[in-house]
């Protein structure tokens, strides 16, 4: 059998950004600042979490929906957790198809969390991105982890983004779960900001995007100076490596 050839495919950008349901750092509910900080990024790919559906408390929007609308991209919705009326959970957008969606609701019972998963179609392959929300507890993070994303990620043959809102330092047990498979985007930040919450003062970098190795990451952001949310959303640019 002879060697593969690698060749490079198009490059995408990829945004992770908890939206806090629409609510900025000062409180106020205004979910059209998300979306200018959105536009401004133009993504082709965005992982949010903390997204509402039909909620009294955020003016019955559906918001992922909306922000697709406005930013003139396909969506996908995972809820995790439901009210009467309404629910919330993470979304992801797309400027590709979204030909599958999954999500996985990690099991937990005082603080239910999920992981959404959708398989994206471009011109030139197919790539799967999981939209990742982890809760509080370390143990239960790494439980997740273990049993549940990583399972699924490993199952996938072909190019990964996984991203997300992991509620971990860089230095936790978690991460380091990660790390043995996947590649952290921050290697290549060519930003002066290494800190994503809180967003008027961040002091610590809970947000992530990871690819596998089937990616050449060629540039990490954190965008700094949005109040939008408590979060500081994340940008990474990666270039897909196809095999002739």
């Amino acid at each position: 059998m002879g060697v593969k050839k690698i060749k490079t495919g198009t490059s995408i950008s990829a945004v992770t950004y908890n939206i806090q349901h629409g609510r900025g750092i000062d409180g106020h509910l205004d979910l059209e600042r998300a979306a200018y900080v959105l536009a401004v990024l133009s993504p082709d790919i965005a992982l949010l979490q903390e997204v509402d559906y039909r909620r009294p408390a955020t003016r019955m929007s559906c918001q992922a929906r909306e922000l697709a609308r406005q930013l003139n991209m396909d969506y996908a919705y995972g809820a995790v957790k439901r009210y009467r009326p309404g629910s919330y959970g993470n979304a992801i957008l797309s400027r590709y198809p979204i030909r599958s969606i999954k999500n996985h609701v990690l099991p937990g019972e005082d603080d239910q969390r999920c992981c959404l998963e959708v398989r994206i179609k471009t011109p030139q392959y197919n790539f799967t991105c999981f939209n990742l929300h982890l809760g509080l507890k370390s143990a239960e993070r790494c439980h997740h982890l273990e049993e549940v994303v990583l399972p699924r990620l490993q199952a996938v043959n072909g190019p990964v983004v996984l991203g997300g809102d992991f509620n971990s330092r860089p230095e936790s047990a978690e991460i380091s779960l990660l790390k043995g498979c996947l590649l952290d985007s921050f290697q290549a930040n060519s930003g002066e900001y290494r800190f994503t919450f809180p967003a008027d003062q961040p002091r610590s970098r809970i947000d992530y995007i990871f690819l596998n190795r089937r990616w050449q990451i060629d540039d990490y952001r954190i965008i700094p100076h949005t109040l939008a949310s408590d979060h500081l959303p994340v940008i990474v640019k990666a270039t897909c490596k196809l095999f002739a």
